[in-house]
């Protein structure tokens, strides 16, 4: 049994309209169209050779990818490189590509709720709301609850997320009561976590610049990974889709470049 194109992006779009994506942002259908059959759907986070390996594997024939397979438009598909040949694999393979991003980010079911629910936090609002969001809601999320300390919260990162090595840039606060949220680069939400009263933010990933700026600011900061604090989401967007009636798998590929199993062991002192 198969179902159309047309079912599965209406489904998405429910849930992550498409027009709460940022400006720079290209969401919606990579390859393929609302017409195209669809009989098993695989989510995943990212989208490489692994992926689509996968997608053949378990019988796939649309991939939901929450990062873009295209951020700028295509001047030319030069199968040489490492992204054009994938996009030739793509479609030799009659694989469909959607792409559910910041707009995925924007609603309150979406990456940062998922993230929350994942480390046990209570979401109150967002760190930045978006005009015409559901809910009110917009980018990141504001929790509350009982006191944390630090090393409370690096655990739960490190237990529930399965974040290998997370980072730390210790503030002024040693249990946190306000805990903000950012799936992905957070660096852009240091201040308003602070405006917010937050004490800790819980990210992806920042830059050495703005670790120092948080620090500076007295926010304490603990980096999950940019795949760890996201990859939370991919349940959720299967659970969604299940509905219609269609084989839904959640990608078991880490793609985090980053790689987990790499041991300090190897390197050698002299």
């Amino acid at each position: 049994m198969s179902w159309t194109g047309q079912a599965v992006r209406e489904r998405l779009e429910a849930l992550a309209p498409p027009a709460l994506a940022e400006s720079w942002d290209n969401v919606g259908w990579q390859i393929g169209h609302d017409g195209v059959s669809v009989s098993h759907v695989l989510v995943a986070l990212d989208l490489d050779e692994r992926v689509l390996e996968e997608a053949r594997r378990v019988g796939a024939d649309l991939i939901v990818a929450h990062h873009p397979l295209f951020f700028h438009p295509l001047r030319r598909l030069d199968t040489s490189t490492p992204h054009g040949r994938l996009v030739a694999e793509l479609v030799r393979a009659n694989v469909a590509v959607y792409a559910a991003h910041t707009n995925l980010d924007a609603v309150r079911d979406g990456v940062n709720g998922a993230l929350a629910e994942a480390l046990g936090l209570s979401p109150v609002a967002p760190l930045q709301p978006v005009d015409g969001a559901p809910h009110g809601w917009g980018f990141g999320a504001i929790c509350e609850g009982k006191p944390l300390s630090t090393g409370e919260l690096v655990q739960r990162v490190r237990a529930r997320l399965g974040t290998p090595v997370p980072r730390v840039t210790p503030g002024r606060v040693a249990a946190h009561r306000r805990v903000a949220l950012l799936g992905g680069s957070g660096a852009a939400f240091i201040e308003a976590a602070v405006e917010a009263g937050c004490t800790c933010l819980i990210t992806g990933e920042v830059k050495y610049h703005d670790a120092q700026r948080a620090q500076a600011l007295g926010l304490t900061v603990i980096e999950a990974d940019h795949y760890y604090s996201e990859a939370p989401v991919l349940s959720r967007l299967a659970e969604w889709l299940r509905p219609l009636g269609m084989p839904v798998s959640v990608s078991r590929v880490v793609t985090s470049p980053f790689a987990p199993e790499w041991a300090t062991s190897e390197i050698e002192t002299t």
